[in-house]
């Protein structure tokens, strides 16, 4: 039964291993959960203890972020496989920790089987989930026989255990969706903190193109360096920083051979994971973001990107076209042909008006979609439909 509103709206958030050093958080769903609570921290609103069920803790952890919110750290059990862990043992331990916080709602940020631990106050407390990711989608382009198997195995429990209230980060992710019986939803993209929206735009086109993220074949960044051979090739002299580690020694051994063959080292720089409070820096200093995905959801990296006044270059998978308008703010491309990137990037090469006018036109969408006070204010209000409805949203 849900309560009235009579009293502070009280949240708890589950995520799994959220680092205690929150300034090392680099990505993901981490990161975008992190710009939620900045989110909540700016409003004041609502009182919110996220809690971060972790595996390599012995020992609770507890640090106060903002006034009305606090992290707790629950070390997530004895058993040397998660899935035991939330079963037997976090469930548990996250029962009393509800008990004690008493919160309106609990809203889980990642599924899979995580969501074991939903027994702990499915049947008392109104619970919700934020797809970030499409484990079927991403079952469809996984290659290794234990990637599938982790894959397969967490879209199964998740299309199990699912609350049947759910927030989708894109009309992309609600479409994947669509069989699926679901009482309420809302579209509500991640947010990003402020601090992008302060840089300036560019005035010069350097020719210097920016990645952020994993290195691996999902992320697709040989496809980036064949576009930029080609365009050397072609007497376009493009430099590349890549921010981020490598997935997997194969793939290094791919990349690093690839540049040794067609001499890129002098266009390429490897900057490993960069601290998240040092990538405004990053984007300061570059003209255009790149991202040519073999799948995505809506990437944070560009709506950061974004506000920063960078355009984007990036492959049109999943819920990418809903960020990116063509060659207004950015431009789409597709990975079966490197054919449209090397024409976009000609269009940009030392064109300063260009890098402005998309630049410009990037900086607006990502101000009136992406920021952290926006996405949470949206957050708070499906929030507080889900408590106040009194009859059943008919099935979408």
């Amino acid at each position: 039964m849900n309560k009235p509103l009579e009293h502070s709206l009280k949240v708890m958030i589950v995520v799994p291993n959220m680092s205690t050093q929150l300034e090392t958080i680099t990505g993901g769903v981490h990161s975008a959960v992190m710009n939620l609570l900045r989110g909540f921290a700016a409003l004041g609103n609502p009182e919110v203890m996220l809690v971060s069920i972790n595996e390599s803790l012995k020992e609770p952890v507890e640090i106060q972020f903002a006034n009305n919110v606090r992290i707790y750290y629950l070390p997530e059990g004895p058993f040397p496989s998660s899935s035991l862990n939330y079963f037997f043992v976090s469930t548990g331990r996250l029962r009393k920790l509800i008990k004690s916080f008493q919160p309106d709602l609990v809203h889980y940020q990642i599924g899979g089987t995580l969501l074991f631990t939903r027994w702990a106050s499915m049947f008392s407390l109104p619970h919700l989930i934020t797809i970030h990711g499409i484990p079927w989608a991403e079952l469809k382009i996984a290659k290794h026989w234990k990637q599938k198997l982790t894959i397969w195995l967490n879209a199964v429990i998740g299309d199990w255990l699912y609350p049947d209230t759910i927030i989708q980060i894109s009309a992309y992710s609600r479409e994947q969706f669509r069989n699926r019986k679901i009482n309420r939803f809302s579209i509500i993209p991640n947010a990003i903190p402020s601090r992008y929206a302060d840089i300036e735009l560019k005035e010069k086109m350097t020719n210097h193109l920016v990645f952020v993220g994993v290195i691996n074949d999902l992320k697709n960044q040989l496809f980036i360096l064949q576009v930029l051979k080609e365009l050397r090739d072609a007497g376009y002299l493009f430099t590349i920083e890549f921010c981020g580690g490598f997935g997997n020694a194969g793939y290094q051994q791919m990349i690093e051979s690839y540049i040794n063959e067609h001499d890129l080292s002098n266009q390429v720089q490897f900057n490993g994971w960069v601290a998240y409070s040092d990538l405004p820096k990053v984007l300061e200093r570059s003209d255009m973001l790149v991202l040519t995905s073999r799948q995505e959801a809506l990437p944070m990296s560009i709506a950061e990107a974004m506000a920063a006044g960078r355009p984007v270059l990036a492959t049109r998978v999943g819920g990418i076209p809903e960020m990116i308008n063509n060659e207004v703010n950015g431009f789409l491309v597709t990975i079966d042909s490197t054919r449209l990137a090397v024409e976009a990037l000609k269009k940009v090469y030392n064109n300063d008006f260009l890098i402005q006018s998309l630049g410009k036109a990037a900086k607006e969408k990502a101000l009136s979609n992406y920021m952290a006070e926006s996405v949470a204010e949206r957050t708070i209000g499906f929030y507080q439909q889900i408590l106040t409805s009194k009859a059943t949203v008919p099935a979408v």
